[in-house]
């Protein structure tokens, strides 16, 4: 099947963000922009490291060769080619990669696996949209599917032309998803459109939650994807402890949870994905360990109410008591530190310690932590800070946005400022809270 050139630019005018890369893999030419540096982006926006590759839709043999003809690289831009996959759960096997320049060079592939580039832009240009060809002799096509240039009928005899092809990719302007082809034939993506217009949806809410609003260079959107990926590494064993993880480039799904992201239906509803994607959200500034698997369903919370779905923390399942009726019992026995890491195998404490957060967005709204984001791309907290240097800046910070002083407030819930952070907060007389908040349990 012969595949017209599949350019993503005409996208651009309904998504600023959107690279304007085209893919041609019957033929192997590819007209790549560059995109900001995956680690350099990562410290821009104070979180995990999202892609800062581009797939090929082509896949190679362990031992085959192939040939990359690069003309127009950019001075000073870094393209690089990688064949295989990042690091999986409990597998340390990576990428490899081979840095190209100018002309010819040949590559042989020391695995099997996709092949993707990496062309990034240098220090002080991440904004650049610079240009290079690439030509690829040699490996085979992948199905590929680039949303907005392709039709559900096109991707139909994509994936027939390619019937053997042990992968297939789809490729928006936020999203990369990877399947191994028995995944996608036992849980196809029929409708690609609506698959990717349901996940942009999801992560412009949580760009929209982490106060990615453009007005300011801070604040911009990033160019980088969102990395979907089924871990087929992973032991049996290993694989009944999680249900997705999310890590540097990528998010890891398992054979039997892809649908929960390209089923539209699917993922209007389930928790557990909008949490994955959030955790790519966290700020390192305020994220210390015993709150990593608490302050991400913020993001949850903000697409389930988007979605038009029952509140969480609301809802009581078999006459069970609430969250917020929980948490009432929860904060009635004191004694809690939120610096201690939570022993709860069922979560519910995770979902009690939510609350806190949850009131606060009650009482201020949604843009208390679009500001917070902001304020902390402003002022990120160095590399080394320590847990308790985290919980002081989030109390502090806090204080700062709402003016009032939440010490009592936090006391309450288990976390307690140090004496350096108190004398900064009394110096600057904030106004007292009235009450705790508790009434927004009943």
């Amino acid at each position: 099947m012969k595949v017209l050139l599949i350019v993503l630019c005409a996208l651009a005018l309904v998504s600023p963000s959107l690279p304007a890369s085209s893919f041609d893999n019957e033929e192997g030419h590819y007209l790549l922009t560059a995109l900001p540096e995956a680690d350099r982006e990562a410290v821009r926006m104070d979180r995990m490291l999202l892609c800062d590759q581009q797939p090929a839709g082509i896949y190679l043999r362990k031992g085959e060769t192939v040939t990359l003809d690069v003309r127009g690289l950019p001075k000073d831009f870094y393209l690089g080619a990688m064949v295989g996959f990042r690091p999986m759960w409990g597998s340390p096997q990576d990428q490899q990669e081979e840095p190209l320049e100018e002309g010819e060079t040949r590559l042989r592939a020391n695995q099997d696996g996709p092949l993707y580039f990496k062309f990034t832009a240098p220090e002080g240009r991440d904004d650049a949209r610079a240009e290079v060809s690439v030509s690829v002799s040699g490996g085979h096509p992948l199905p590929l599917y680039i949303d907005g240039s392709m039709t559900a009928d096109d991707w139909r005899a994509e994936l027939a032309a390619h019937a053997t092809a042990p992968f297939v990719q789809l490729l928006g302007d936020q999203v990369m998803i990877t399947l191994p082809r028995s995944v996608h034939e036992r849980d196809p993506v029929k409708d690609p459109r609506a698959t990717f217009a349901t996940i942009n949806r999801m992560l412009d809410l949580e760009n929209e939650l982490a106060g990615f609003d453009g007005k300011t260079a801070r604040d911009r959107p990033t160019r980088l994807r969102t990395h979907f990926l089924v871990d087929f590494r992973v032991s049996k064993e290993d694989a009944e402890t999680f249900y997705m993880y999310a890590t540097d480039q990528f998010i890891g799904m398992l054979p039997d949870n892809t649908s929960d992201l390209t089923d539209p239906a699917a993922l209007r509803e389930r928790w557990g994905i909008w949490h994955e994607t959030g955790h790519t959200q966290q700020q390192n500034s305020w994220t210390w360990d015993a709150l990593a698997e608490i302050n991400v369903n913020l993001f949850s919370l903000y697409v389930q109410e988007a979605f038009g779905q029952p509140n969480t923390l609301r809802v009581s399942e078999d006459g069970a008591p609430s969250t917020l009726e929980r948490a009432r019992s929860y904060l009635a026995k004191g004694g809690h530190d939120l610096l201690a890491e939570v022993d709860d195998e069922d979560g519910e404490e995770y979902f009690i310690r939510l609350v806190m957060f949850y009131q606060l967005k009650e009482v201020w709204g949604w843009d208390l932590y679009k500001d917070l984001h902001k304020h902390f791309r402003a002022y990120p907290m160095p590399e080394d800070a320590s847990d308790r240097d985290k919980a002081d800046a989030l109390v502090l910070a806090l204080c700062e946005l709402t003016g009032v002083d939440l010490r009592p407030f936090f006391k309450k819930w288990g976390l307690r400022v140090s004496a350096a952070a108190d004398e900064r907060i009394e110096a600057l007389e904030y106004v007292q809270a009235d009450e705790d908040f508790s009434q927004i349990l009943e």
